[in-house]
Order: structure tokens, then sequence, then C-alpha cells
């Protein structure tokens, strides 16, 4: 479960009330959400600190998050609520009722509670933040776009938000502006892996493979996975470098070739057939099933490309769009070698014109 922060107005709220000649009961409780404290501990120490005469809204919230970080989810809520009705505009409140909600599957209460938060003033870094990722996992990619810049508007030196900002612009095509979040994300954070994948992917949807696969290969750097290795294969390929096979069986070999995403690599190793590739991808993929048959199609269709069918690779690629997934890099590969058909292929925002691409030849070296 992703934690949520420390919202910079219960941090304050905790600091403004502790002096030398006065500790907030509440302050050392607090203190614990960023940490690596269980949730009962935290909900040990809010408890507490209501108990020495701490401010009440102060201490459910910190009891909040504790149940949030124990996965009591209606706990959670509870004390979220008690607090708004002590204080409706308290925005801390507001913030982690909204995660309660989201971490529960209640994804309309969480986007109004972080309304809420945002209406009430929350500091952008986190209430923002929350709010962008939410509406990115729904498929508001442009709300999700706009809600972290406003995060770099009040902080460019939030290193996350280039990354979240770069990967909402390349599910939008924008992909000079994700190119540029994502160089930033890596300026400001050179160990950012996810970073180097998301600029490598927008690379190879640019034509330019050999700067694609050297920050994909970046990306793996003691983390194998298959989507990565698969894609880096691809970029390695069309690169003309003579290396690729041997790169992708260096990255198969510590990935099981009888699930989704591990099966990638050894389907074009040849190691793996593509009906049991594409059964193997849709039966064991942690996504939605329409997500996991994207995965398997496209790959399916590359894997026709390079044998130089291409009416079979065209089929699988159509195939892929209509799972009606959006967001995953598949999608705008199958999108990219549509247009290299000559196919005509709409982009995901209308005010952007596609990237250009290139006819490849279909054959691999």
């Amino acid at each position: 479960m992703r934690q949520p922060l420390l919202v910079a107005g219960l941090a304050l709220g905790l600091a403004a009330c502790t002096t030398t000649e006065y500790v907030n009961p509440c302050y050392g409780a607090g203190t614990l959400i960023p940490t690596k404290a269980s949730g009962e501990e935290i909900v040990a120490a809010a408890d507490q600190c209501i108990i020495d005469g701490g401010e009440r809204k102060q201490g459910l919230v910190i009891r909040s998050a504790g149940h949030l970080r124990a996965q009591n989810y209606d706990a959670a809520v509870a004390d979220a609520d008690a607090a708004i009705e002590l204080d409706p505009a308290y925005a801390d409140a507001w913030y982690y009722r909204g995660y309660a909600h989201e971490e529960a599957g209640r994804i309309d209460e969480a986007r109004r509670d972080f309304d809420q938060a945002i209406d009430l003033g929350l500091n952008p870094g986190a209430a923002f933040r929350a709010r962008g990722r939410l509406k990115f996992l729904s498929g508001d990619f442009a709300g999700g776009y706009d809600d972290f810049s406003a995060i770099l508007d009040a902080n460019p030196e939030d290193a996350e938000a280039w990354r979240l900002r770069g990967a909402a612009a390349a599910v939008l095509e924008r992909f000079a502006i994700a190119e540029t979040d994502f160089s930033n994300a890596i300026r400001l954070n050179p160990k950012d892996q996810r970073a180097f994948a998301g600029r490598g992917y927008v690379r190879y949807f640019t034509n330019r493979y050999a700067e694609a696969a050297a920050d994909l290969k970046r990306s793996l750097e003691g983390k194998p996975e298959g989507l990565k290795a698969a894609f880096l294969y691809l970029a390695m390929v069309r690169a003309g470098d003579p290396n690729a096979t041997a790169e992708l069986a260096v990255q198969a070999e510590e990935l099981d070739r009888n699930s989704n995403p591990g099966v990638f690599p050894y389907f074009f190793l040849g190691h793996v057939g593509e009906a049991e590739m594409v059964d193997i991808s849709i039966r064991t993929g942690i996504h939605k099933p329409a997500e996991n048959e994207s995965e398997g199609y496209f790959y399916a269709g590359m894997g026709r490309l390079f044998a130089g069918d291409n009416a079979g690779a065209k089929m699988w690629f159509e195939r892929t769009l209509a799972t009606g997934v959006v967001r995953f890099d598949e999608i705008r590969g199958a999108r990219k070698e549509l247009r290299a058909m000559g196919i005509d292929v709409a982009s995901p925002d209308p005010n952007v014109q596609a990237a250009p691409t290139l006819r490849l030849n279909s054959g691999a070296p």
C-alpha cells in the first residue's frame, strides 16, 4: 500500500504547538507517520496523545493515518469523520479520509475528499499528488497532468512530480514534454529507475532506438523485469544492435517463463510459442483481463512483424487497441506500428498531433 505523506498542515500544526515551554502531546505521535512505524504503533501513540491532552482533532487524524497503514480502512474513515465533525475546515482530515476511501476502492468518495482538501488549502505536494495519481489511474490523464503541474508550480525541485507528469504526458502522446519531464526527474534523482524506463519508452516511440535502449538498460540494473526487457530487445533490434538477442538472454535468466511478464523475453528468444505466450499473458497477468490481453497481443504482433508477417502483425496490433486499454506502453507501441503501416490511428489527446513514425522493415536483423 502507498503511504500518505505527513501533510504540511498537520506537520506545521504540530510544530506550532511545540515550544521550549510547551510540547504538544501529539507531536511525537505525528512524527511516526513518515517512518516505518506500524499502524498499531501509530494508533497507540495517537490514543496516548489524546489522553495526555493533545488537540483532539490532531489525535484523530494521526490515529486515522495509523488505521490506514494497518489497512483498517473503515476505522480510518471513522476517525477522519470525527475530526471533520470537530472542524470541517481541517484539510488534513479530508486528505486522510480520501486516502482511506481510495485504498478501500471507493474512488468517487476519495476524489471528492481530495478536492475538498485542495479547496481548503492543503499543501500542493500532498493534495495534488494524491488527486493527480487517482485521476491518472482512473483514466483522467489530462486531469492528472494538470494536478502534477500544480505540484511543480509550487516546487519545481519535486523529482517524483516530474516523473508522474512525464507518465501522464506519455499516455497523452505529448512525447516532447514527457521526455523533458523524465529528464528533469533523472536530474533531480539519478537513481530513479522508473524515470529512466519512462524516458526509454518515449524515445522508443519517437524512433530514437539506441537512446531508448540505453535508458531501458539503465532501468533494469539490478531489477530484471519482463516488460522492460522485452522493450529493450525491441529497441536494440530497431537500432541494429547485433547483441540484442544475447542481451535479452541475460535479462531472461532470472525471469519466470511461465508467468506474465517473464514470458515475453522467452517468446522473443523462441522458447515459448505465440499461442502459449498469449495464454500465459492473459491467464497469469496481475492486471485487469483487458490489460493482460493488451500486453500479450502487442508482443504477438511484434513477433509477427519481425518474422515478416505484416498482415498477422496488423491483426494483433488492432486487437491490442480493441482491448480499450489506454495507459499501457504496449498500447502506444501498437499505435506506432499501425501508423508505420500507413493506418490512421487517433492520438488520445485531440490537441496533440501524433509523433511522426518511420516506415520500418519488418525483418529482424
